[in-house]
């Protein structure tokens, strides 16, 4: 007897949703400077810039510092590239946090009696254990992409602020991280030279394609792009993704 029910389409194949560079569930805790945040919870995407805003005291560095692997928090969970993080033991942890983390902090902490290129390679032998000839691509490739072409054999203390700065930035992006993390964005620049600096951050993370994380004051103008997060009382108050604003 003939079968007169038609066929069943084949089954729908569904890629599944990519796995976050960086994301906390429930983080809470308390950080070495007294800050804190509460049942922090959100993801960072890769390619984009995301921008920390908020007072001094309201959570922003701890939040970045959670973020960053350098505290644990009390509650919660951070994972980098989907891992769980929060139990492991510190020498696990600074492993994964030195592989996948870039970081630029607010004082640039280079080797001031080092060359711009030495700087910036140092990742690459220390933790990637690429070989020079490959070390010296990608450390001038990243240096052209900053501006410091010009600038590879340089002395870092005889650079500005503003070049040494793009030093940071290349020395934490040369390791290919999942999340660059970068601290106090409008803290030691203002002006052109900052407008400047964060729109590098916004090229970087197209280019490279990390998630981009950075703390600023409330008081950093922004572009439509990018995502701001602004903490304050140890809460994400408002997050650009739910509420867009009018960038300045």
């Amino acid at each position: 007897m003939p079968n007169d029910y038609p066929e069943a389409p084949p089954p729908r194949i569904l890629n599944p949703p990519p796995t976050s560079p960086l994301e906390l569930r429930g983080v809470s805790g308390t950080c070495s400077d007294g800050t804190g945040v509460v049942g922090i919870s959100t993801l960072f995407s890769t390619g984009r810039l995301h921008i920390l805003r908020g007072a001094s005291g309201g959570g922003k560095t701890a939040l970045f510092r959670f973020a960053g692997l350098l505290e644990r928090p009390a509650e919660g969970e951070v994972l980098i590239q989907g891992s769980a993080t929060c139990g492991l033991d510190e020498e696990v942890r600074t492993e994964l946090r030195t592989q996948r983390l870039g970081f630029a902090f607010a004082a640039p902490f280079l080797l001031s009696s080092f060359s711009v290129i030495e700087n910036v390679a140092m990742p690459l032998f220390k933790i990637s254990q690429v070989d020079p000839e490959e070390a010296r691509r990608r450390t001038e490739a990243i240096l052209e992409f900053v501006g410091l072409a010009t600038a590879v054999e340089a002395r870092v203390e005889d650079l500005d602020a503003p070049a040494q700065y793009r030093v940071a930035i290349a020395r934490g992006l040369v390791n290919e991280p999942a999340a660059l993390l970068v601290e106090n964005l409008d803290g030691m620049l203002a002006g052109g030279e900052l407008e400047e600096f964060v729109d590098l951050l916004r090229k970087a993370a197209v280019t490279f394609g990390p998630a981009i994380v950075a703390t600023a004051s409330a008081d950093l103008k922004t572009q439509a792009g990018d995502r701001v997060l602004d903490i304050g009382n140890g809460l994400i108050t408002r997050d650009s993704e739910c509420l867009p604003e009018t960038c300045g």
